[in-house]
């Protein structure tokens, strides 16, 4: 009878934390071709705007993640678009990475009065005609949770 309990037990930790998994969806914009994975049951899908250019995303938390494409313009180098971050929500910049055709920047800003991070990696197509951005905030409080899911969500932003 312990045995049966015992197995009983385990089989019911482990359904609990498989249930626990978050489930990921992939988005992709159709107009400018930035995708990314997000975890689906933590994230709710806004609808698209007029424009169709890319989605906001929002969690009950108070999490958002925003992805959008738009036309390179200003025929900005992942250098020049860096430069053009300015102002105070870039004043407490923790992180900074960058590549070829890529960069990252990260660190800490009020969004509603609530001390929050922020994610935003840009990348600029391979013939320079469109910038892809992704923007991810979410409150300070939740870094813990939030961190290891931004990590992913990040590997897997792409454009064309």
């Amino acid at each position: 009878m312990r045995a049966m309990l015992a197995a009983a037990l385990v089989w019911l930790a482990a359904v609990l934390a498989a249930g626990a998994e978050e489930r990921w969806a992939t988005y992709v914009n159709d107009r400018f071709g930035a995708s990314l994975s997000y975890p689906s049951d933590l994230f709710v899908m806004q609808p698209p705007p007029e424009n169709d250019d890319g989605r906001t995303l929002i969690a009950a938390d108070g999490a958002k993640i925003l992805v959008f494409g738009g036309y390179n313009v200003a025929n900005e180098t992942p250098a020049s678009k860096r430069a053009s971050l300015s102002g105070l929500d870039y004043a407490f910049v923790t992180y900074n990475a960058s590549g070829r055709n890529w960069f990252v920047v990260s660190g800490q800003r009020a969004i509603g009065g609530v001390k929050s991070i922020f994610y935003e990696k840009y990348i600029v197509s391979a013939a320079s005609e469109t910038i892809h951005s992704l923007i991810i905030t979410y409150p300070d409080a939740l870094k813990a949770r939030y961190d290891p899911v931004v990590d992913r969500i990040a590997a897997s932003f792409a454009g064309p």
